[in-house]
Order: structure tokens, then sequence, then C-alpha cells
């Protein structure tokens, strides 16, 4: 499975606000996430691989309603799909 870095991802925005911060590493901390989150003022989605499976799992998070929630997982499918190759 290919690894997802915070240089595969190719957004501007992410349904619909601009992008604050795309990472791999805890602002806390700095340790490590395993995958990647993207951040923008109106939501955010993380990707990692799962510890049992063959895949990516994509969690998500609106700050606004259910519909803007469903944009940002369409969103993120399609971004972890181009990034690691469309193999998922």
């Amino acid at each position: 499975m290919s690894k997802l870095s915070p240089a595969a991802i190719a957004l501007e925005e992410l349904a619909g606000d601009a992008i604050e911060a795309i990472l791999d590493r805890a602002p806390g901390n700095d340790a490590p996430i395993g995958g990647i989150k993207v951040v923008s003022k109106g939501g955010w989605f993380a990707a990692r691989p799962s510890g049992t499976e063959d895949i990516y799992r994509i969690h998500a998070e609106s700050f606004r309603d259910r519909q803007h929630l469903e944009k940002i997982l369409a969103q993120a499918q399609q971004v972890v799909d181009e990034a690691i190759g469309g193999d998922n």
C-alpha cells in the first residue's frame, strides 16, 4: 500500500473552504500521526492506514451541517484515492 503524505495532497480548498493545514505530525508534540490530517475553517478529515486491513480509513468532521460533512467525505475519498494510486 502506498504511503499517504502531505506532499501527495494537491488541495487548496476542502468543501469550499481554504485549506489551513495539511499535517502528518501532531501539533502539540510533533509525533507522527500515522497518516494525514487536512484542516479548513469549516471542518477537517484525517486519513490513515488500517492496522488490520489493506485500506485507508477516513475520519471527518464538519463544523456546519450534515451536507457539508458529506462534501468533506466525498472530497477526502477522492483525494486519498488519487494520492495512493486509486487502488483502494
